[in-house]
């Protein structure tokens, strides 16, 4: 027989049923319409010569860093490095990423000369054990001698030039200094060579720059997502990918560098580029 009682406790119990039913249906709606954060992973490519190119890699910086759902940022770098001036706005622009987010760097074959600079401005630098590391140098084509042209006149003693070469030679040890005094500022404590010591722009490999203090740890792409996370300290993220278009550009060899030499035999260009001579 059935009671009012009885038809109360199964009154209540439906109530809880329900109200249960409806609370957890409610956290799975809320997961579904809000998104995860991210880990965004750039990967900076070859050698940062083409200005477009160069661009792309500050936009997908500048993105990163206005973005609210990416949370942390590894920076994927495999480059011999570029011209200085790109070199520098990336080593900036990841200096200013820094202040909003964790920036985690994973070094594949390679990252020297201006492919370390944008590196150094990281909150941590993975490499692997036979990475190549360094170069911390720069290099430039000293302006040829001003010549009697009959075709072409200039209003100046150095208007074709830019400078003289003793002057080059002058620009060229500052530029120098400029990486050295980035590199000891930003790896502090941790960097076990001294400044005559990266004046040599050695390559190093990834256990030597470990025992140098050029990076933390060696670790893979992984391992740099993992403790971007961590420094955002974020659990339940995704990884985004941001991919930039590489340049045609893919090899750089001596015909290149005969090629740019060319380029800086008027007014005077710097390079933080490693490239292996014959």
């Amino acid at each position: 027989m059935v009671t009012a009682k009885w038809l109360v406790r199964r009154w209540f119990a439906s109530i809880a049923f329900f109200a249960v039913l409806g609370l957890g249906l409610g956290v799975l709606i809320s997961a579904a319409a809000i998104p995860r954060p991210s880990v965004a992973v750039i990967r900076i490519s070859g050698p940062v010569l083409d200005q477009q190119y160069s661009d792309d890699v500050l936009n997908m910086l500048r993105y990163a860093k206005e973005q609210p759902g990416i949370r942390a940022v590894v920076l994927q770098i495999d480059s011999p490095g570029g011209g200085a001036s790109a070199a520098e706005q990336m080593y900036l622009d990841v200096l200013s990423l820094r202040q909003r987010k964790p920036v985690v760097v994973s070094i594949g074959a390679m990252a020297a000369s201006g492919g370390y600079y944008g590196a150094v401005a990281a909150n941590f630098i993975y490499a692997q054990p036979t990475s190549l590391v360094g170069s911390i140098g720069v290099w430039s084509s000293l302006p040829s001698p001003e010549k009697l042209d009959e075709d072409l006149l200039t209003s100046g003693l150095f208007k074709a030039t830019g400078n003289s070469r003793r002057k080059g030679m002058g620009v060229l040890e500052m530029v120098r200094q400029e990486f050295i005094e980035a590199v000891m500022s930003q790896r502090g404590d941790r960097l076990k060579l001294s400044a005559e010591e990266l004046s040599l722009a050695e390559i190093y490999t990834g256990v030597e720059s470990l025992r140098y203090g050029l990076i933390d740890d060696i670790g893979t792409k992984t391992a740099a997502i993992e403790k971007a996370a961590s420094l955002a300290r974020v659990k339940n993220y995704q990884v985004t990918e941001l991919l930039i278009q590489r340049p045609l550009l893919s090899f750089f060899g001596l015909s290149d560098l005969e090629a740019l030499k060319s380029q800086t035999s008027l007014v005077p260009a710097y390079y933080y580029l490693y490239f292996e001579s014959e």
